[in-house]
């Protein structure tokens, strides 16, 4: 099982999702969010070495915007609502199926908000598509994410929080553990 570790914002928690056994770490680049990095910030993580792939999530952004994020931020995945972009040696993951049904899949009932979305429509989903749950999860309510969807990847942020922004690292350890076992 693939583990996303998202709503990374320093250095510590991206050593720490890095560390703990994550395979990716979702940076938000999305303006209004409360986990939003800046282009300053997003350098300084690129910066930062670590064996997992850094995830750049883009909400309706310009191929211009998400190519420079890429750059800065040593991105080798995209994460994106309500646009599209195509790079060389990028992987692009799409937030909703259709024209795009062939690529990656990231299945999230309630972007941004932390709330559990529909799992068995997830689970006919993750049958024909490569897919990535997300929304709502936590280290308690994982197992039977896992159980119900058979998803190719688990993608967590406030379930993994102190605050907005902020691990708790007992909680990503958790979820980690959880994933992987």
């Amino acid at each position: 099982m693939k583990v996303k570790i998202c709503g990374i914002t320093t250095p510590e928690d991206l050593l720490l999702a890095d560390r703990a056994g994550a395979d990716y770490a979702g940076i938000v680049l999305a303006s209004g969010s409360k986990r939003q990095v800046s282009l300053e910030r997003l350098r300084e993580l690129g910066a930062v070495p670590v064996r997992l792939k850094r995830v750049g999530v883009f909400v309706r952004a310009t191929p211009r915007q998400i190519a420079r994020a890429i750059l800065l931020g040593r991105l080798t995945v995209v994460q994106l609502y309500g646009c599209s972009f195509r790079q060389a040696g990028i992987e692009v993951w799409y937030a909703t199926p259709g024209k795009h049904a062939r690529h990656t899949i990231v299945l999230d009932a309630y972007p941004g908000l932390g709330r559990v979305g529909d799992w068995n429509h997830a689970a006919r989903v993750a049958r024909t598509r490569r897919m990535v749950l997300s929304g709502g999860l936590t280290p308690d309510n994982l197992d039977a994410a896992i159980q119900t969807v058979h998803p190719w990847c688990v993608d967590v942020s406030s379930g993994t929080e102190a605050s907005p922004g902020h691990k708790d690292h007992q909680k990503v350890l958790a979820f980690i553990r959880k994933a992987k076992s």
